[in-house]
């Protein structure tokens, strides 16, 4: 989701949220053939649209450039999206597409970009040819969203020579629609699609978290200049070594082992070895696996899981720990917004903020650059990029001097945006069109290199014990997994797949972070989708979790956190009393206000523990609607906050609440999450709504004073009522 910027609407198929439609488009067959046509938006207005069943009448026309969550204008390509058509409501509606290019000919793909919520029920290309026979083509449905995501449509039926081109669009009851950026290409152009789902990679991947291996590595310590490993073995087990594996190998890729060590085994049983840390090329091996294995008529046979370190050499281990003293934060904050508001940090009471560090490539260059400082990594040579490295200096020195805890969100563009050589080493390769934003290169050593440079340089700079550049406490890895298409793309993968290159990421970024702050720790970013996927391109955050464990069983545990993000069921309804899908179950379609205690619950159940204590959890981005600036509107969103407090203040696992959006933002879809109304708003600019007074008295002895009118909002006594004994299953 947002940053103050701008915030991506989740919620379930039955959620009524604005959405948008790409404006009318014209079909013009006199024009050149062109390999792609793009439909201007700008260039459409609505008088040119027709409507069905009064779907159209109730669209509107957006202007503005279109921005996705976490303030980067992750989609935007140029000035045919800054406008969008919203339908809300249910029923047909027809989009008609206009353009001065003449289809090509053959088989084609039609792209647009939509952001709906609830699914549409049926689409259809529609047209007239020539000689007056009509043309109707089936497409895919539009899926449920949670921000403006890539719809592609194969299109097998001859276009050329056809008029009155539109869309059909069937909206069911509660849904929304928007579009953009609609074009039609031809299926020979070039453009990042992702690879189906191997069968066989998930198979051997579960086999391989589930298999009992005869021996076991069962510690990792990594001082300064060694790795000291230890494990056993049982009688018998002929000849073993120590290999080394690179964290970008597969499993089963050819030759997996980078460097085999011999191990002694004791009459015991046991083994222990040292390793130079420092490899011949200069390479850290702390930042490899290691397995045992044994050689078998001439071939290398895995003997025991991997592992990575457990132990890590910290070269600052006196950097103390954040000091907070409430649960209030904020969440995509920016020092520069605090210009037109004053010190919200101060007057809320804040004491932590999430920042988001988008274009991560960006911060390193691989070639030398005037004013580009020169840094090692993993014996190459890699140059900092001070403009970059300047402007976030701003925000965290700026959150340090008012003593915030300061948790990153590491987001890394996705190469689709047409970016530099650097972002696409950085991305997955496999990256599909349709995520926001990409999962990490952690499948080649170049790739997976550079994401490590760029963490060791942003860790070293930004654990300084004098704090000169500002500080970085915490490190949250890339937004919402669960749904990875959208937020974290990788390509169609199982979820197993998907976890095994989500785990790496979490683990580089932990076995680098360790080094330089003792107290730094990781976290797993989820949305509200509990044991339900959502849509059918979801995994579900409580099966993200289980894969996590299986993965740290596996391989070695780590003191990674949890992010979680427990909207609304109904992101536009803030009425979470009110959510049928959120229930006091560890089976639970979702995890929203109304029943945080299940996640709580499921944080201290012994398997979810590291090292006997509980993990802790953020809930790193949340938020409330006002559907207007209505009183009724107003007082709906502020008792959501009120509910949501009484429920988390008492849950001890919970240690903070990231409220999100700090202002309302009219690249949002039309919510109105923020604390503060609209800087543009025509009779209150940036004013503060009941929420904002609210969530100032939270955690002060104004507390009950101000939470005390919102039951009778929600429809209770006393907030007790919202609490249960009775125990979770």
């Amino acid at each position: 989701m947002p940053s103050p910027s701008f915030h991506r609407v989740f919620t379930s198929q039955r959620f009524l949220i604005l959405i948008a439609l790409l404006p009318p488009i014209a079909w013009n067959p006199t024009s050149v053939v062109a390999q792609q046509i793009s439909f201007d938006a700008e260039l459409a207005g609505l008088a040119n649209s027709k409507a069905t069943n009064g779907g159209l009448d109730s669209a509107s026309l957006s202007h503005g450039t279109a921005e996705n969550s976490h303030g980067a204008a992750g989609n935007s390509q140029g000035d045919h999206r800054r406008s969008t058509i919203s339908i809300q409501k249910a029923g047909k509606s027809e989009v008609w597409l206009r353009t001065e290019s003449v289809v090509p000919a053959g088989d084609l793909r039609l792209k647009l970009e939509a952001f709906c919520l609830g699914s549409t029920s049926s689409v259809k290309l529609l047209a007239t040819r020539a000689n007056g026979a009509a043309v109707s083509v089936s497409l895919p449905k539009v899926q449920h969203s949670e921000a403006f995501v890539t719809y592609t449509a194969d299109i097998f039926t001859d276009l050329q020579q056809v008029k009155d081109v539109r869309l059909q669009i069937h909206l069911p009851p509660k849904s929304t629609l928007q579009i953009r950026s609609v074009r039609l290409e031809s299926r020979t152009t070039t453009s990042r699609s992702s690879k189906p789902i191997t069968a066989a990679a998930t198979v051997d991947l579960k086999d391989y978290l589930d298999a009992s291996f005869p021996g076991k590595i069962s510690h990792i310590h990594a001082t300064a200049d060694t790795l000291f490993i230890e494990g056993t073995l049982p009688p018998g087990s002929g000849q073993i070594s120590i290999a080394e594996v690179s964290m970008s190998t597969l499993l089963n890729s050819g030759t997996p082992f980078r460097s085999v060590f011999p191990i002694s085994v004791t009459s015991e049983g046991t083994f222990s070895t040292v390793i130079c840390r420092t490899g011949a090329d200069g390479r850290d091996l702390a930042m490899s696996k290691w397995q045992l294995i044994k050689n078998v008529k001439g071939a290398a046979s895995p003997f025991s899981h991997g592992r990575y370190v457990d132990l890590m050499h910290c070269f600052r281990p006196q950097l103390p720990p954040a000091k907070v003293t409430s649960k209030k934060g904020l969440g995509g904050w920016r020092a520069s917004r605090s210009e037109a508001t004053g010190n919200d940090l101060q007057d809320l009471g804040v004491k932590a903020v999430t920042i988001n560090v988008n274009a991560m490539h960006d911060l390193v260059s691989m070639q030398p650059q005037a004013g580009w400082a020169e840094f090692q990594w993993q014996g190459k040579t890699y140059y900092s990029n001070p403009h970059r490295l300047k402007s976030l200096d701003a925000t965290l020195l700026a959150a340090q001097q008012q003593q915030q805890m300061v948790s990153v969100i590491l987001l890394v563009t996705n190469p689709k945006q047409g970016s530099s050589d650097t972002a696409k080493l950085l991305a997955n390769p496999e990256a599909d069109d349709a995520g926001i934003f990409a999962m990490p290169n952690v499948t080649s050593e170049a790739g997976l290199n550079f994401y490590g440079a760029i963490l060791k340089l942003m860790a070293e700079r930004w654990t300084r014990p004098d704090a000169r550049y500002g500080r970085i406490h915490h490190w949250i890895i890339h937004n919402e997994v669960d749904f990875g298409w959208v937020w974290t793309n990788a390509g169609r993968k199982s979820d197993v797949q998907f976890m095994s290159l989500y785990h790496r990421s979490m683990r580089l970024t932990d076995l680098i972070v360790r080094q330089y702050d003792p107290n730094a720790k990781v976290w797993i970013s989820l949305t509200h989708h509990w044991a339900s996927t959502g849509t059918s391109d979801g995994y579900g955050s409580k099966r993200m979790l289980e894969l996590l464990l299986k993965f740290c069983a596996a391989e070695g545990d780590f003191p990674w956190a949890v992010a979680y993000h427990p909207y609304p069921q109904n992101l536009r309804d803030p009425r979470t009393w009110n959510d049928g899908q959120a229930t006091r179950s560890f089976d639970s379609d979702k995890i929203t206000p109304k029943n945080l205690e299940v996640l709580d619950a499921w944080m201290k159940r012994p398997e979810m523990t590291y090292q006997g204590s509980v993990r802790p959890v953020h809930l790193s981005e949340n938020g409330f609607n006002s559907k207007d600036y209505s009183d009724k509107a107003l007082q709906d969103q502020a008792a959501g906050m009120a509910l949501a407090w009484k429920k988390m203040k008492d849950l001890s696992s919970i240690k903070m609440w990231h409220y999100h959006n700090w202002i309302d933002n009219r690249h949002e879809g039309g919510l109105r999450i923020g604390l503060r109304k609209f800087p543009d708003d025509s009779h209150d600019p940036f004013g503060k709504k009941p929420i904002w007074h609210l969530y100032k008295a939270l955690d002060t002895q104004e507390e009950d004073k101000f939470c005390q009118p919102y039951l009778k909002t929600i429809g209770i006594s006393s907030w007790v009522e919202l609490m249960s004994s009775q125990p979770i299953k």
